[in-house]
């Protein structure tokens, strides 16, 4: 029998090949292998030999990580549900409560915050991540630890090495909070090699799962370790670590699961300093386990580290019960909950400011982006949880254009969907990646943002930043000047009065080279909105892919709330047919509307359901497409930020708003090198502030698309460079 002193010994890839090579007489890296030749010792993970496309699914180490420890959390909480003879349990508040009464009524004195510390008490050391050395500094091994469940050997193969295989889904599992169907098994991709030891039953059964390369196979393959095809048991009767919570977990847990993650890959960002530091992996965990319920101890193992004088050993609590005990960066006098209704659910969402504690640096980016990461990594303004998780965000653009232009790395906005309830599924993509755009979903952010760019706290510290942003090395009387000479000349540009090419929710457009069908092919109902005033005429366009003159002919019925409707106009185009309803003709409320196309007496075309809205309210009064005297640009010229040329598009108001910073670090290196004196630097800046600003306006959509600030610098800085050299030319 294998020792786990010998096991859990193992912390590199030589270490891993040795072990290998002992017990079974290869290491998995020989070159020719074949299955045949491995399958006395190792089996499929999920018993399929294509697993390596389903393993592979996640694009970095760090969300592997996270999956184990939704997995750790989810063993504990089943472990304390079974402990405590709860029946049913609704969600995992319920358990906890009874299981753990300390830590819950610690973190009910949180979130009601009377209180300012967060403590995991009884809760503590239930699941620790601890980062180990590997043999490489990049490349830490990892130990996720929970006193859960635990597994028998035979109970292996179904669940922690299974795939898809659904054990959390059922509606009675509610409250798990891993039930996106993705599993810890993602996390293999990440590592060199994956040892699992579980405890149950007073036995301690291991296994090791690694990629292989097998002829017999395309694609790479992952294999776990058996011996006499069966998971092996390891003898622990002599076990002793300078690791505590090795210890612990051998000798004093009754139950759990260790998953060592050998030689792992996570990004440089999150591992390049001691992980309890700001914006490192504890953070990364606070923002993606945003309030999962229960405490995950973060232990620093590496050599480099562990012996700092400062270095601490804490917990993680998630984001959630940082901003309700932070008195440091969350300023309570800007933070608050807006409401609102979206398809017959009631809302609330949470608003947090967050900014350094020395006012003066308020409008610096820079010190408000290190304050907003330690609450959230990804940086953007708007999180969506889902089971206490940060499923996705949404960028800063919105809030950008309605007007909030200031609050970017100040501003975060929380939405939980747990509202939804089974519904919140349907909100988002199987990969988590982004919000589905469907009836459940259109038009849910466009309430938000509304709400919050129309809220008076927000308005008011946005203006407050914005004062302290805006630069006075350059004279306030050119910049205005400028900007009315822009506003000309970007007023002749668009001629009709629309200020945005980039609105949300264009009608089909046919190209011109299109080949249409001499037949309907397909019945698909797209629209530019779904909310209507009263007096307005409701439009929707159907694309067909058929010629004119078929979409013309065709017996095509409109239904709205599943009943015929015959009061509406139609225009008939290529690809498309414009469909026109009367105002007032349909009542004021939420309807649906349906098309269908009866090719002949048996057959049919149908397209899908869409829901919208008649307001009650009556259209707002419109000034004349053909005016843009009301069109206002404001240029404002900011000592710090991430973009050299930002650009927001307040559509409602007819405004755009543009911040050029002439400070950034690499517009200085790339335009500013050319010239020496401080007052040449000046003379440049003043004549490169108008056609900047034209280049960024009229590359719209393309440039306001781009994700990155760094490539809309590079844009950018190319451009002044160009327009200096031919300006340097004409004047030589």
């Amino acid at each position: 029998m294998v020792d786990i002193g010998e096991l859990l010994s193992i912390y590199t890839e030589s270490d891993i090949d040795d072990f290998l090579k002992k017990y079974t007489g290869i290491t998995l890296n020989e070159k020719n292998l074949s299955y045949e030749k491995i399958k006395k010792n190792y089996r499929f993970i999920g018993n399929s030999e294509s697993n390596g496309s389903n393993i592979g699914q996640l694009t970095s180490g760090e969300k592997g990580v996270v999956e184990r420890i939704t997995n750790a959390i989810d063993a504990v909480i089943e472990n304390e549900k079974s402990k405590n003879n709860i029946l049913v349990a609704k969600d995992s508040k319920t358990i906890i409560k009874k299981a753990f009464p300390n830590f819950y009524s610690n973190m009910h004195d949180v979130m009601s915050e009377t209180t300012d510390k967060s403590l995991a008490k009884d809760a503590e050391n239930l699941v620790i991540l601890a980062v180990n050395d590997g043999s490489k500094s990049n490349k830490p091994t990892l130990d996720i630890v929970d006193s859960g469940t635990g597994l028998s050997s035979y109970e292996f193969e179904t669940t922690i090495l299974s795939i898809n295989h659904g054990n959390k889904l059922p509606r009675d599992k509610s409250y798990l909070i891993g039930a996106f169907g993705q599993g810890g098994s993602t996390s293999l991709a990440f590592a060199y090699a994956t040892i699992i030891v579980s405890k149950k039953d007073d036995k301690i059964s291991f296994t090791i799962v690694k990629r292989v390369e097998l002829i017999d196979y395309k694609n790479m393959v992952y294999v776990y370790l058996t011996i006499e095809s069966h998971i092996p048991n390891a003898d622990y009767s002599n076990f002793i670590s300078e690791n505590e919570y090795l210890n612990r977990f051998i000798n004093e847990t009754k139950s759990g699961t260790i998953v060592r993650m050998v030689e792992s890959e996570i990004s440089k960002r999150f591992r390049d300093n001691e992980v309890t530091k700001p914006g490192m992996l504890g953070d990364y965990l606070n923002t993606e386990l945003f309030n999962v319920g229960l405490p995950v101890k973060i232990i620093e193992n590496r050599s480099q580290y562990k012996d700092n004088v400062h270095v601490q050993n804490r917990s993680v609590y998630g984001s959630l019960s940082k901003l309700k005990t932070s008195k440091k960066y969350v300023k309570k006098d800007y933070c608050g909950i807006i409401n609102f209704e979206h398809n017959n659910h009631s809302y609330s969402v949470d608003y947090y400011v967050l900014l350094p504690t020395d006012e003066t640096k308020w409008g610096s980016e820079s010190e408000c982006k290190t304050v907003f990461e330690q609450f959230n990594v990804y940086y953007d303004p708007i999180i969506y949880t889902v089971n206490g998780q940060t499923i996705t965000t949404e960028r800063y653009t919105k809030l950008n254009n309605a007007g909030l232009n200031f609050l970017r790395y100040r501003l975060l906005v929380v939405i939980n969907l747990d509202v939804l309830e089974s519904e919140k599924y349907k909100f988002f993509t199987t990969d988590r990646s982004r919000i589905i755009d469907s009836d459940l979903t259109h038009g849910f952010l466009d309430k938000i943002i509304k709400a919050l760019a129309t809220t008076e706290k927000l308005l008011k510290i946005n203006e407050i930043v914005g004062e302290k942003s805006i630069s006075s090395s350059i004279d306030k009387e050119l910049i205005d000047d400028v900007s009315r000479q822009i506003k000309n000349e970007y007023d002749k540009y668009l001629k009709t009065g629309i200020l945005l090419s980039s609105k949300p929710g264009h009608h089909y457009n046919p190209d011109i080279e299109e080949i249409y069908e001499n037949q309907i092919t397909s019945l698909v109902i797209t629209s530019a909105k779904r909310e209507f005033y009263k007096d307005e005429n409701i439009i929707f366009i159907v694309s067909t892919g058929a010629q004119k003159h078929v979409n013309s002919e065709a017996v095509i019925y409109m239904y709205i709330d599943e009943r015929a409707f015959y009061d509406y106009n139609t225009a008939f185009m290529n690809g498309r047919i414009q469909y026109s309803i009367n105002a007032g003709a349909i009542k004021t409320g939420s309807h649906s509307i349906q098309y269908s196309y009866f090719k002949d007496n048996i057959s049919y075309l149908q397209s899908d359901k869409l829901l919208f809205e008649v307001l009650s309210d009556k259209a707002p009064e419109r000034e004349s497409k053909n005016s843009t005297k009301n069109l206002d640009i404001n240029i404002k010229i900011i000592n710090e930020s991430g973009l050299i040329c930002d650009i927001a598009r307040d559509q409602v108001n007819k405004k755009i708003d543009v911040k050029l910073c002439f400070e950034n670090e690499k517009l200085k290196a790339g335009v500013f090198g050319f010239s020496s004196s401080s007052d040449e630097i000046l003379r440049v800046k003043n004549i490169i502030i108008k056609p900047t600003v034209l280049f960024c306006l009229f590359y719209g959509e393309k440039y306001d698309n781009i994700s990155e600030d760094d490539e809309k610098n590079k844009i950018v800085i190319s451009f002044i460079r160009a327009f200096i050299s031919c300006s340097n030319n004409n004047i030589s």
